[in-house]
């Protein structure tokens, strides 16, 4: 089914409601209608299997407890007649907006996993106006001059519930992760619902002549199209597919800018133009400044936090190897001119490493198994480091270590030895064994009248490639007895 069709058919349904409130053709086309959209809803959650089912099955539990509600007002009415401004389905009717609201934010956190922390503070901030202007303008009025009773407690519920509602539509709207598919449906169920109800909250102030059953009835239409996007975002074919949107996680709404600007703006704005007159209301408000402060410094904290940690992301990965994690070629330069700058005996010392066999093991088991070579060699260098001492991938197959407290070459000839022990025992990986070898050439600043950078590093990688050269002639296949033959008599 088209999930668009869902919302046409609830409109269709509550158009008796909006032409004929109160009567009977608009009640039970109401009934039926809600009811046939809850079993819709109930047969569609059979379908649908993954971590939305929970959240989905929330949403149809709270369409549910208010269609049940619904039935329980008829029938009380029924058998006892009017039951007045408050009734037992009230609890039912109350209930249904914090299932609904643990529905949504269950489907909000697989849309945005682990994202959820910025979201929820902004919607809380918001949520903070909402609320003090539905106590400062709904309840208070309301509940003003009376004595404590249940109508007021209800009467005060469900100013709050479109509180939670809206504090959910926040949630959705701000959070990262796409925000088509049925995600639009559930924006939209929110969106009308919380009209709905405000409207209804407002009506006993507009036309007080009517009793709230019939002030109700005027929108029961709105509402049963408002029920009814919950269930088109459930019949909708991605709706067992909500995904992360890890194109756009890490923007900024733009929404939220504005939604918080009006938060901090309004709170303030009101006290300037309002004169509070009883005590409860200057508390409120007090009560509401302070909270929305320490939101909104909790957001301002977490931004500025956020903004350190990417930072110190990108200084690590502008100076070290992203295979290897060893410090790259610029940080090595960086630190070798450092060490250039001071005085030393002997040091700083260079030694260029350059692995034997490498373009083998590529080349024959992939570039997964070189990879993993170089990140274990890369560990096995790390170990092998004395403090102070850096050791950098400079590309490919060749590394380089920088050794600043080396006083003879006694010492930079034992630091050498140590180098070429790290490959004395294969690299193991899933059961396969590659051997490794290690050319390595040792430029020491005490070696040169004026040492420089690239006079260092262009000495020691001018010495590895000659001990490489050697061990290439020292490994090479003696020739047949018939070519020496050969190669004489030429």
């Amino acid at each position: 089914m088209p999930p668009l069709l869902v919302p046409a058919y609830a409109a269709a349904a509550g158009v008796p409601a909006a032409v004929a409130p109160g009567s009977a053709v608009a009640h039970f086309s109401y009934l039926i209608c809600f009811t046939s959209l809850v079993a819709l809803g109930w047969a569609r959650l059979r379908t649908i299997t993954g971590p939305v089912r929970s959240g989905y099955a929330y949403v149809i539990g709270a369409l549910t407890v208010w269609v049940v509600g619904d039935l329980l007002s008829d029938v009380l009415t029924w058998l006892l007649g009017p039951m007045g401004d408050v009734q037992p389905s009230d609890v039912l009717w109350v209930s249904g907006y914090p299932l609904l609201a643990i529905g949504l934010i269950r489907l909000v956190r697989v849309r945005a996993p682990g994202n959820l922390r910025e979201g929820m503070l902004d919607a809380l901030a918001m949520a903070t106006v909402m609320a003090w202007l539905c106590w400062q303008f709904l309840i208070l009025p309301a509940a003003e001059h009376q004595q404590l009773s249940l109508a007021i407690v209800f009467g005060a519920f469900y100013p709050l519930g479109d509180v939670v509602l809206f504090a959910v539509v926040a949630i959705l709207v701000l959070a990262p992760g796409s925000k088509h598919g049925p995600t639009r449906y559930l924006v939209a169920a929110l969106t009308v619902t919380m009209v709905g109800d405000v409207c209804i909250s407002m009506l006993p102030a507009l036309v007080p002549e009517l009793s709230r059953a019939v002030q109700a009835e005027r929108l029961d239409g709105v509402l049963l199209v408002a029920n009814s996007f919950f269930v088109a975002a459930l019949v909708h074919p991605r709706a067992d597919r909500i995904e992360p949107d890890t194109e756009h996680e890490d923007r900024l709404h733009p929404a939220r800018v504005v939604f918080l600007g009006i938060s901090l703006v309004a709170l303030p704005m009101f006290a300037g133009l309002q004169t509070f007159d009883s005590v409860l209301s200057r508390v409120s408000l007090l009560v509401s400044i302070a909270l929305l402060t320490s939101l909104i410094l909790v957001r301002f904290v977490l931004v500025v936090r956020g903004q350190e940690d990417i930072r110190a992301v990108l200084a690590h990965q502008n100076r070290h190897d992203q295979l290897t994690g060893l410090a790259n070629r610029q940080a090595l330069r960086t630190a070798l001119e450092t060490s250039l700058s001071g005085a030393h005996a002997y040091g700083p010392v260079i030694f260029y490493l350059d692995l034997n066999g490498f373009k083998q093991i590529n080349d024959r088991h992939g570039h997964a198994a070189g990879d993993f070579v170089l990140i274990e060699f890369a560990q096995r260098l790390r170990a092998s480091l004395r403090p102070g001492d850096v050791a950098a991938r400079f590309g490919g197959d060749e590394f380089v270590v920088l050794a600043c407290d080396v006083k003879t070459p006694a010492d930079a000839h034992a630091i050498a030895t140590r180098l070429r022990n790290l490959v004395t025992d294969p690299v193991c990986r899933a059961g396969d064994s590659y051997p490794l070898g290690v050319s390595i050439g040792v430029a020491a600043a005490g070696d040169f009248p004026t040492p420089d950078t690239d006079t260092l590093l262009a000495a020691a990688d001018a010495s590895m490639y000659t001990e490489k050269h050697q061990h290439r002639q020292e490994s090479a296949p003696l020739p047949a007895p018939g070519e020496l033959l050969e190669r004489s008599a030429t």
